[in-house]
């Protein structure tokens, strides 16, 4: 199962983001009996000195055995929003990511090595809801993650974020 590089054409829109993200989960699968999606998100409670809130939205498809969501907190200092998407296999995540991070460089965003993320796209700077933000891709296992955060240092912080989104997901 080949994506085309055209899905991921113009990763800097948000809306155009979401609906790729609704594309991976028509075409991604869940295992039953695994953790479900919304277990692997991240929670208000990962970060006991925020005081954030949180909004879900479950994503039913037929496709999958279980539901997809999307997660958004929200707190004074940084928003983050994150999804993720659980694929029949590891090597299915990473043919996704390959192609996202394919789409980024023509955008010119590298993939520096970072500890820790031998599989990440990299980062990238836009604006979300109005605000500037910084948006990355990862895989961990058999899920891919796009952690997107705005708000003060949102650069220095992505990889704080994404290290335990990146925790969380491993379950």
């Amino acid at each position: 199962m080949k994506l085309q590089s055209h899905l991921f054409e113009k990763l800097k829109n948000p809306i155009n983001l979401c609906l790729v993200l609704g594309t991976l989960l028509a075409i991604a699968a869940c295992t039953g009996g695994s953790t479900p999606p919304r277990d692997l998100l991240l929670h208000p409670s990962d970060f006991p000195d925020q005081s954030l809130t949180q909004s879900l939205e479950t994503i039913d498809d037929s496709l999958l055995d279980g539901p997809a969501v999307l997660v958004k907190l929200n707190g004074p200092v940084f928003n983050i929003l994150e999804s993720l998407v659980l694929f029949e296999s590891e090597v299915l995540a990473l043919n996704v990511l390959a192609e996202i991070k394919q789409d980024q460089l023509t955008q010119g965003v590298f993939s520096n090595p970072e500890k820790g993320f031998d599989d990440h796209s990299g980062i990238m700077y836009e604006t979300l809801n109005g605000e500037d933000g910084s948006t990355l891709f990862f895989v961990e296992g058999r899920a891919l993650v796009r952690i997107a955060v705005t708000g003060e240092n949102h650069p220095d912080k992505i990889w704080e974020i994404a290290r335990i989104a990146r925790k969380k997901s491993a379950n």
